[in-house]
């Protein structure tokens, strides 16, 4: 998300506080997106369990499914935290230091903290960085930028190398086809990096945000098998599109509401039940919050308790000018 417009002022001095009814207003919105995004996804349950039959039908899909579905549905949310946490470290490492771990804490935190109203995960994260790892505030808001420009330069790509591929493919070779990018930016990275080490985190951003949303293909195209949806693998990186796009609407976070209508909209036009489609995504938020709630409350914990360390060395570190 882009930051919001700001009068000018001095390096270093901060910006002048918003007026309260600007304040006032950006709670009221907060409040009514969570709301709405609540109500969508009310919405999208009623649809569904007034189809005759279907939460019957999706149960026993459920259980029919092949175990290594499931595997893929549970452990997938975990490795895409992973993989944004060190897409958004290489995009700040050109500007600090930020360790693996602290990172995947921060986005740990963000992750839970952005479903609340106000959306706070990303204004704490770029509040740390200031603090904890003496990053500037657009510094840490250009590397999100950065995050947002690769995930739709990720999208492009998928979607252009699914529609290239010839139809009628193996899994394993459409799998190698869309495989190949990452070793070849790894490759570019390498290369570029005795000329220019910015150019080369980029990429690794690149490669990080790409893998990401492959394992966002992955997690559409295992829920579709689970419940005995077949989608060609371009309607699935279709799909995949749709649902990131919708977890970029401002108003909601993670998307909630929007991204289940999204899927369902996208996978009705490509001729599927729009009712079976969200609910797909309906287990695949569902699956999310699981894992959410845990790493998100122990990385909140883990942050407070980092900043509340660094506060409290502050505070106990004399004072370094001259006694008069």
């Amino acid at each position: 998300m882009a930051p919001t417009a700001t009068p000018p002022h001095e390096e270093g001095e901060p910006a002048p506080p918003a007026s309260p009814r600007i304040q006032q207003w950006k709670r009221w919105k907060g409040w009514i997106g969570f709301l709405l995004g609540i109500t969508l996804l009310v919405a999208a349950a009623v649809v569904i369990t007034s189809s005759p039959g279907m939460i019957d039908e999706l149960w026993v899909k459920l259980r029919g499914a092949p175990a290594w579905t499931v595997v893929v549905l549970i452990a997938s949310p975990v490795v895409s935290w992973v993989l944004v946490g060190l897409c958004l470290r290489v995009l700040l490492l050109r500007f600090g230091t930020v360790g693996r771990c602290e990172m995947l804490m921060l986005v740990g935190s963000a992750w839970l903290l952005n479903h609340l109203p106000m959306r706070p995960g990303l204004i704490g994260r770029v509040g740390y960085h200031k603090t904890i790892n003496n990053i500037r505030v657009r510094d840490a808001i250009e590397a999100t930028i950065w995050s947002l420009v690769f995930g739709a330069i990720a999208n492009v790509m998928v979607l252009s190398i699914t529609l290239l591929v010839p139809e009628g493919l193996s899994t394993f070779t459409l799998a190698s086809a869309l495989l190949t990018p990452i070793p070849l930016l790894v490759l570019a990275s390498v290369l570029i990096r005795a000329r220019s080490r910015n150019a080369s985190l980029l990429l690794l951003g690149l490669m990080y945000r790409y893998a990401d949303l492959l394992i966002w293909l992955v997690r559409y195209a295992v829920v579709f098998i689970a419940i005995g949806i077949e989608a060609s693998p371009v309607r699935i990186a279709m799909i995949t599109a749709v649902s990131q796009l919708a977890q970029l609407i401002p108003i909601t976070g993670g998307g909630l509401g929007f991204r289940e209508w999204g899927v369902g909209i996208a996978a009705r036009q490509g001729g599927h039940a729009m009712q079976a489609a969200m609910s797909a995504d309906l287990i695949n938020r569902a699956i999310e919050t699981l894992w959410v709630l845990p790493i998100g409350l122990f990385s909140t914990w883990w942050v407070a308790r980092r900043v509340r360390s660094h506060m409290e060395s502050i505070s106990r570190t004399p004072d370094a000018s001259p006694s008069p």
